[in-house]
């Protein structure tokens, strides 16, 4: 299943890869290309066992895993700054409370969070300040803490996998369970993030962003794909210096 999501803005000319459908990403490199807007990808269990996919290698995603749902959010955008300043934006957790995006529950704008904050560890109650693009450093462990707007308070750990001036790859999961009417929606780890920086050219940087729920997500994350495209958007907006509620979203 393809969008092609519409987050132009005045300020930062976007670009995406044009394919009419983006092959399964297989590796951390990002090939996209000058375009309209960036491309969304969805897949499913069933797919993604008939081609016998396996996570990209840096990832750190074990390639026997189970993948319930993928989703990949690939696209390019044009920006006066540098990677610090994008990576500046990714470790500013106590700005995730103002970041909108689309909920197709409530079928309006409204903030993925309603509190957030970088933790020194894994213990909810250890808050700091934000982390500067300086602590994104290849091996680093960075915790934080977000109130969701649907799951409650939650601990996150991203992971930097790979970081240079040019590029920056990091890994992200939920540390403790995610809850909804006090039921488990994802076990620790079963809510997966994989995040691409790269450089493209002169003041021009690709984006990706792959989300999956894996082995220990239940039965209630079902049919919640649309849900996962937005907050990727959103995220993808906020780390490109978007206006996160900018229309139209990428899905209704």
């Amino acid at each position: 299943m393809t969008w092609r999501a519409n987050l132009s803005a005045a300020m930062l000319l976007l670009m995406a890869d044009v394919a009419q459908a983006a092959p399964l990403p297989s590796s951390c490199s990002i090939a996209a290309l000058p375009g309209a807007n960036p491309v969304i990808e969805v897949w499913q269990e069933a797919e993604l066992a008939r081609v016998f996919w396996q996570p990209p290698g840096c990832s750190g995603w074990a390639p026997s895993s189970r993948s319930k749902v993928l989703v990949s959010l690939t696209g390019s955008v044009r920006a006066g700054g540098t990677m610090a300043s994008l990576v500046t934006r990714l470790g500013a957790i106590s700005a995730l409370p103002s970041v909108q995006y689309w909920s197709t529950t409530d079928g309006k704008w409204g903030p993925i969070a309603k509190g957030a904050s970088a933790l020194t560890g894994p213990d909810p109650g250890a808050r700091r300040r934000d982390f500067s693009a300086a602590e994104f450093v290849a091996g680093a462990q960075l915790y934080y803490w977000e109130d969701d707007v649907r799951t409650g308070s939650t601990v996150y750990r991203m992971t930097v996998l790979e970081s240079s001036p040019d590029r920056l790859v990091v890994s992200g999961e939920n540390v403790t369970p995610m809850r909804r009417f006090y039921l488990t929606v994802f076990k620790p780890g079963a809510l997966q993030t994989l995040l691409t920086i790269q450089a493209a050219g002169p003041g021009v940087f690709a984006i990706r962003i792959l989300t999956r729920s894996g082995e220990g997500s239940s039965m209630l994350a079902t049919g919640h794909e649309k849900s996962f495209v937005n907050r990727a958007a959103a995220l993808y907006r906020h780390i490109a210096g978007i206006r996160t509620d900018q229309e139209p979203p990428a899905a209704r």
